[in-house]
């Protein structure tokens, strides 16, 4: 049995942080290059990506439809506009924001990455998040109808 060394294992976890604190940061770099789509969905096809096949075969927007956008309107200052292309995607935007101090610190101060997970009880958010997003889904197939 072998166990690992406390600096090898700081070390991973400041690796972690920092990886955290890049991904944040690219996303919002790519959101800032994004024109929103006017239509409130559908600006991630600027990246090459094709249109969303949820909303091409039904007519009807999925839980995803407007992340994007709102990401784009969000590093744009225009919180309206992107709460109203997803409300979801605006609070993820204020989580990407948030995940550079969080990793900036976490990077800095050597914490665990496991322990602050816990901490903040993130995997609580997730879930939740999971939940407002099957509710958000809910309200756009009832308002197809």
């Amino acid at each position: 049995m072998t166990t690992e060394h406390p600096d090898a294992t700081r070390a991973a976890g400041r690796l972690l942080w920092w990886t955290l604190v890049g991904a944040c940061a690219l996303v919002l770099a790519a959101a800032a290059l994004l024109e929103p789509d006017a239509r409130g969905h559908g600006t991630h096809t600027q990246l090459g990506l094709p249109p969303c096949g949820f909303l091409t075969w039904t007519g009807t927007p999925c839980p995803g439809c407007g992340l994007t956008t709102a990401f784009a309107h969000g590093i744009r200052g225009h919180f309206a506009l992107a709460l109203s292309a997803n409300p979801l995607g605006l609070l993820l935007f204020v989580a990407v924001c948030l995940g550079i101090p969080l990793g900036v610190t976490g990077g800095l101060r050597g914490w665990s990455f496991d322990a602050a997970v816990q901490r903040f009880s993130l995997h609580r958010w997730a879930l939740a998040f999971a939940g407002c997003a099957a509710v958000l889904w809910a309200v756009r197939l009832t308002a197809a109808f």
